[in-house]
């Protein structure tokens, strides 16, 4: 499933990217990049909460599940990639104790809207990959015959969450899209850590957003860039922005947790949104996201609390050194 290892330069970006989801501070004290190709992250006050008790060292909530399955480049809609919570760089591609904790095999499929199937679950060891290299065990899915599913965008053990719809901006109405658009562009070009000489200045555009539905306290999760279109050298900055949209007045809106990255586009890695769920039973509100590119795959939870989003979890890194 994994491709051979590309050039150095995008293989060291790829894991500084996923290790900058982890660094989160207070709204006061924004982290600020050092140079134009860096990676950051930010948060709202929270990412030193005290977790519940289920929580394991890893940070993952045990409530959760053993594991979280994530589709891949070439996984199509009935494989994808086995995460375990508590594996390292070194133990990723390990299946010891998967078929046991999957008790009947039976998974349910989410997309960023909600439930969209069930399968049964077959895990296959890590596919071969080129020296220095790792992957995540294979899953297989298994799908009842005569039953259609619709693309996901991640899979838990049954039972164990429930999703929280996101609807995209772009099944909004077309005057409250573009409504939206000039809110998230406004409160991206206020962040207090863009200290790039190369895009200051330069606007922002909206390339996907989605928010919630049904939740007293609503959010939207969205992904900007900025470019600077030079023939000979052409650069992007991505960031990816959660911003607590409370209230119908987007002026008190507030950016809560934001990460953004800068280089060529086709070296740029940086956190997809794949689901927003809770445990069941447990009020708190989660968004995973998620990192594949065909080479390097890793994922991340962050946990909203009275206190604001911080990092929950976040996955090791398979892919190649």
């Amino acid at each position: 499933m994994r491709s051979a290892p590309r050039d150095t330069v995008r293989t060291v970006r790829v894991v500084a990217v996923v290790v900058a989801l982890l660094t989160t501070v207070s709204c006061d004290s924004r982290s600020s990049a050092s140079n134009t190709d860096s990676a950051s992250a930010a948060g709202g006050p929270g990412g030193a909460d005290s977790v519940s008790t289920t929580v394991s060292s890893s940070g993952w909530d045990a409530g959760a599940g053993p594991f979280v399955v994530l589709p891949t480049v070439d996984g199509g809609l009935t494989a994808g990639s086995l995460l375990r919570p508590d594996a390292t760089e070194l133990t990723v591609g390990d299946t010891a104790g998967i078929g046991a904790s999957s008790a009947d095999g039976r998974i349910e499929l989410f997309s960023r809207s909600g439930k969209v199937g069930m399968a049964r679950l077959t895990v296959e060891g890590a596919p071969r990959v080129d020296e220095g290299c790792s992957a995540w065990p294979v899953a297989r899915l298994a799908i009842d015959a005569g039953v259609t599913v619709a693309p996901w965008t991640a899979a838990f053990v049954m039972g164990r969450v429930t999703a929280i719809p996101l609807d995209s901006i772009e099944g909004l109405a077309p005057r409250d899209s573009a409504r939206l658009a000039i809110d998230l562009t406004r409160l991206a070009s206020g962040l207090g850590d863009d200290t790039s000489s190369t895009f200051r200045g330069l606007p922002f555009v909206v390339l996907r957003a989605w928010r919630t539905r049904g939740l007293d306290t609503a959010f939207v999760v969205a992904t900007l860039a900025r470019r600077v279109n030079q023939e000979d050298d052409p650069k992007e900055e991505r960031l990816v922005i959660v911003v607590d949209a409370i209230g119908d007045n987007a002026k008190l809106w507030t950016v809560a947790w934001h990460e953004r990255a800068a280089g060529h586009e086709e070296e740029l890695v940086v956190a997809e949104p794949l689901l927003a769920f809770r445990n069941v039973g447990v009020p708190d509100v989660r968004l995973l996201f998620g990192r594949d590119d065909g080479v390097a795959l890793g994922a991340a939870v962050l946990s909203r609390k009275k206190t604001g989003w911080g990092v929950l979890w976040e996955s090791a890194v398979a892919g190649c050194n």
